[in-house]
């Protein structure tokens, strides 16, 4: 996984042979709880796997 800052938002970007990795501990832990702090500021978590893009 690559992790940035981009303003209000937190970019995950996931190895493409290791899709489910940011949803594995301590990372999902840790995402989740990023997701929530950021929220509380407008901010947020999104996760690029492949095609697909999660928004934690």
């Amino acid at each position: 996984m690559m992790i940035y800052r981009q303003g209000p938002q937190i970019t995950v970007l996931v190895d493409p042979d290791f899709g489910d990795i940011w949803r594995r501990e301590p990372y999902g832990t840790q995402l989740r709880a990023w997701g929530s702090k950021a929220a509380s500021t407008g901010g947020y978590v999104i996760v690029f796997w492949r095609d697909e893009v999660f928004k934690i």
